[in-house]
């Protein structure tokens, strides 16, 4: 199959520094999506492993089934690009790609140079099927070119938040697309540590070490980021600090490790008030601590998750803290954000299958280990879609 050859390849240079697709994969982008160069290469080594043989064929396997035959793509496929990470907008391409189909991608301001350098790279792979990625650029505001470019697809995936997702549709809509839909909205993620794990150090350690970097790479912006951790189990005010200062040893030497890189100004000014009225509250108030560095933060909070709590965390190299009694209590505090969750990442002990049981009710698309939040396999249900939803169709033959 030469689409899923040519990709493997690509992902398989991409994982070599010293490749010249490796230079095309990434020119600029650091500069103008604001990463940081080591969060920038480490997202792209995670992404090279992730999207080479067997992933390719195991997600072939999972979304196609026994009969890939008996599939064909759907088309023209209309991509509106999520503008945090680039992998994401790899991901979203190479997808469309590897079953046939041509794609047309609605770069994002935010991300500028992601759909160009992909297709830059694959054409030192595969020039044909480069030019089966065509790039569009147009204001969010241009009624007009959303309307031209809408028109033609088979198959539209859109990225983005939950409000630009329904003013999309509209233009759908007013365009009178008929194709297949895939929206992938707004979602988080989080970590749970069951608090038994304080007896094995080793054990906390390595936890807490992942979750430092699932927090702080690419400064906390992926759908993927750890943005809140849950303590479940019975702890006391001893449990709470060597915990504590676990997660404050490790964020230190992560941040060390994964310098911050350029953050947009509201996030930051969200984050910075979120900060302040935190350490206020924990100067007056016994049941919240502050661990904090020149550019990360750690917020706890004695119990649980503030009812009415707008969002599980700011991100931003921010990382909040709760706890839960039990998985039902778990369960509870997770309620508002069942179907919104991406990933967990779980450190438990052999007796928390009740967790397992939570997190299943939550409809949480992934679990995973700390330190692995965002390095997705290629075959993964993408935010809970199978993979290929919206981009095959059945063509049954006599």
């Amino acid at each position: 199959m030469r689409e899923l050859q040519a990709i493997s390849e690509l992902a398989a240079r991409a994982a070599d520094p010293a490749d010249p697709l490796y230079a095309a994969l990434t020119d600029e982008i650091a500069e103008t999506s604001g990463l940081h160069a080591t969060s920038l290469a480490h997202l792209v080594s995670m992404w090279a492993q992730a999207w080479q043989l067997p992933n390719l064929e195991r997600a072939l396997r999972r979304g196609l089934g026994p009969h890939p035959a008996a599939f064909r793509p759907v088309g023209q496929v209309a991509i509106v690009a999520p503008g945090n990470l680039c992998v994401a907008t790899w991901q979203a391409i190479a997808e469309s790609l590897l079953v046939g189909n041509r794609v047309k991608v609605r770069a994002s301001a935010g991300d500028p140079r992601a759909v160009s350098n992909f297709r830059n790279a694959l054409r030192l792979v595969d020039a044909k099927l480069a030019d089966r990625v065509q790039e569009h650029s147009f204001a969010r505001g241009d009624r007009a070119a959303w309307l031209a470019w809408l028109r033609g697809a088979d198959a539209l995936l859109v990225y983005g938040g939950d409000a630009a997702i329904a003013a999309i549709l509209q233009l759908a809509a007013e365009a009178q697309y008929t194709g297949r839909l895939r929206l992938h909205g707004h979602f988080s993620s989080i970590g749970v540590l069951a608090t038994d794990l304080v007896a094995e150090p080793a054990g906390l350690q390595a936890a807490v070490a992942g979750w430092a970097v699932d927090a702080l790479l690419a400064d906390g912006r992926g759908c993927m980021s750890l943005r809140a951790l849950w303590l479940v189990g019975p702890i006391d005010d001893a449990v709470r600090q060597q915990i504590r200062h676990a997660l404050a040893a490790e964020f230190a030497r992560a941040a060390a490790a994964l310098p911050a890189g350029q953050v947009d100004p509201r996030w930051e000014a969200e984050r910075q008030l979120l900060l302040q009225a935190h350490t206020f509250d924990a100067a007056v108030d016994g049941g919240r601590w502050v661990e904090r560095g020149a550019d990360w933060a750690i917020l706890g909070t004695h119990g649980p998750i503030p009812v009415g709590t707008p969002t599980l965390g700011p991100g931003g190299r921010t990382l909040m803290v709760y706890e839960a009694a039990h998985a039902p209590d778990l369960l509870r505090q997770l309620t508002p954000w069942q179907r919104r969750l991406s990933t967990a990442s779980m450190a438990l002990d052999d007796d928390q299958h009740g967790v397992l049981k939570a997190l299943e009710q939550l409809i949480v698309h992934r679990t995973c280990q700390p330190g692995a939040m965002q390095a997705p396999r290629a075959d993964r249900a993408p935010d809970g879609h199978p993979p290929f939803t919206g981009l095959v169709r059945l063509a049954d033959r006599v």
